[in-house]
C-alpha cells in the first residue's frame, strides 16, 4: 500500500508494544515485508537482564535455519533498555511529568543544564557500556504522554544543544531507520 500510494517502502520497523515475539514475525518481516531492522520495546524482563549483562540488547534475529539469511533481521530494544521504550530516566519531558525541566537562564536561582547535561551523558554512557559499537538510541516519550508538541520538543532542542556543546557524546533526533543503518556500519 505505501509503495504503491506514496512510492516509500519503509525498511524498518518499530514496534512499541508488543507481548510477546515468534520466529514467524521475523520470517514475515524481512523475507515478505523486506524489512532489515526492527526495534521493540517490551521483552521478558529475564531475557533482557540476560541481553544487558551479556552485551546485547541489538542481535540478529534468524527466524529460522532452514530459510537461510533471507530471514534474518537486525533486531534491538528501544527506549532506555528498562524493559518498555520510556526515555531515560529524569528526561520525560511533557505536561504531565514532574521530571525536572532545562532551565538555561541562568539570572534565574534554579539554572541547571549543567546537571542535566551530566545526567544525560550518565544514561547515554550507561546505556553504550551493556550495548555494542557507539551509536545508541534513546526513544522519546511513552505511554499516554506526549500530549503537548512543544513541552516535549523544546527540551529535547535545549538537550541536544548543550549535550553537543558539552562534547562527551553526541546528540541528534534521528529515525529508526537511520540507527540500523548506523549499527550496520559498526
Amino acid at each position: 500500500f505505501l509503495n504503491e500510494t506514496f512510492g516509500f517502502a519503509p525498511k524498518t520497523g518499530w514496534q512499541l508494544d508488543p507481548f510477546g515475539h515468534s520466529a514467524t514475525q521475523a520470517a514475515l518481516l524481512s523475507a515478505e515485508v523486506g524489512f532489515t531492522g526492527l526495534v521493540f520495546g517490551r521483552i521478558d524482563y529475564q531475557d533482557r537482564e540476560q541481553r544487558l549483562r551479556s552485551r546485547a540488547p541489538e542481535f540478529v534475529w534468524r527466524a529460522s535455519p532452514s530459510l537461510g539469511n533471507s530471514t534474518q533481521i537486525f533486531t534491538g530494544l528501544s527506549g532506555s533498555f528498562d524493559g518498555v521504550y520510556s526515555p531515560p530516566p529524569g528526561f520525560q519531558f511533557d505536561v504531565l511529568s514532574d521530571d525536572t525541566p532545562i532551565q538555561d537562564d541562568p539570572r534565574l536561582g534554579d539554572y541547571n543544564v549543567k546537571s542535566r547535561v551530566d545526567d544525560f551523558v550518565a544514561a547515554a554512557l550507561w546505556q553504550a557500556s551493556v550495548s555494542r559499537g557507539s551509536n545508541i538510541m534513546f526513544t522519546m516519550g511513552t505511554d499516554f504522554l506526549f500530549e503537548s508538541a512543544l513541552e516535549d520538543f523544546e527540551p529535547m532542542d535545549k538537550i541536544i544543544k548543550y549535550v553537543n556543546q558539552d562534547g562527551r557524546v553526541a546528540a541528534r533526533y534521528s529515525l529508526a531507520e537511520e540507527y540500523v543503518a548506523a549499527k550496520a556500519q559498526e
